[in-house]
């Protein structure tokens, strides 16, 4: 299968999946009136949207390959302090709330209902907007998706003419796979072997660079043997779910410290939060010694 036909094909899946929002027009006015799953999807679409629209970078217009990128972008982070409110009402904050009872948890639970609330109001207006729907148009032109579902790379609008592609270079797309999957990996280094030495930006900064070797590696499949891709890709997914850990903790910091409360209540609450913060630093560092070398990366991957 050529790069092209299989980025259409790849692109396909989550454009299928992308939920049905109310538009404005309709009396949306906030995410409340959008089924939670209908975002959980959207995150899943736009996530694996953006990890093809890099990887396959060289077979995109260069214009298309901007504006998706950016739409992308908005779109996702439109959603995350919504994913962030939530991840505090429903898991760190309640972990802490058995912990330390005593803490004025009414004056919390205002604070973050306000927060969540604004949030809200930020991802509704985002995913009801006019600017959602003509970026669900344009990803459909893109890739060429026909109404069944299924992609016609002759109608994707996105695709560069194959003379100024590498397509017809002899075996280049598994030279590109291959360039992809070891950039990735190597851009997790020195980091992942020092976590104990990074702040928190740091951290943050190498779980984008795990979720890209992750989401690359993800979309890559074909030119990754088993027996090194499923312990890679779990020892990226294990590492990325403990540094989001981390993030979440950091936010329910940056949360707690502007709350209506005692600054003994406070201090005492982000002292746990880091503990919570190099535990979990400690867990990532263990795992993270469990990536492959190099050269075992490099005997994982397919020629063909």
């Amino acid at each position: 299968m050529s790069a092209s036909r299989l980025l259409v094909t790849l692109a396909a899946a989550p454009l299928v999946q992308w939920p049905s929002l109310p538009s404005t027009a309709e009396g949306a006015s906030d995410a409340g009136a959008i089924p939670p799953d209908a975002v959980h999807q959207l995150r899943i679409a736009t996530r694996r949207l953006r990890a093809l629209i890099d990887v396959f970078s060289p077979w995109l217009k260069p214009r298309w390959h901007r504006r998706l990128k950016n739409e992308l972008r908005w779109l996702g982070q439109s959603m995350g302090p919504t994913r962030d409110a939530d991840v505090l009402v429903s898991d760190t904050l309640p972990a802490l709330r058995l912990e330390y009872p005593d803490v004025d948890w009414i004056a919390v639970d205002a604070h973050l209902s306000l927060l969540r609330s604004n949030a809200r109001a930020q991802a509704g207006e985002a995913l009801t907007s006019e600017r959602q729907c003509a970026l669900y148009a344009r990803l459909v032109d893109a890739f060429g998706i026909r109404e069944d579902g299924r992609a016609d790379v002759r109608a994707a609008k996105a695709l560069r003419r194959s003379s100024r592609t590498p397509g017809k270079r002899p075996r280049a797309l598994a030279k590109h796979s291959h360039n992809v999957l070891r950039e990735r990996y190597v851009a997790l280094f020195p980091d992942c072997r020092q976590l104990a030495m990074l702040d928190t930006e740091q951290l943050h900064a190498l779980r984008v660079k795990i979720k890209k070797a992750r989401y690359s590696a993800e979309a890559l499949t074909p030119w990754m043997r088993k027996s090194v891709r499923t312990p890679y890709q779990d020892t990226l997914r294990a590492a990325q779910t403990l540094l989001g850990q981390i993030n979440d903790a950091v936010v329910a910091q940056q949360v707690l410290g502007d709350a209506p409360i005692a600054q003994e209540q406070r201090d005492m609450l982000a002292g746990r939060l880091d503990t919570i913060i190099v535990n979990a630093t400690s867990r990532a560092a263990h795992v993270l010694c469990q990536l492959p070398d190099a050269h075992t990366l490099e005997r994982g991957m397919r020629r063909g």
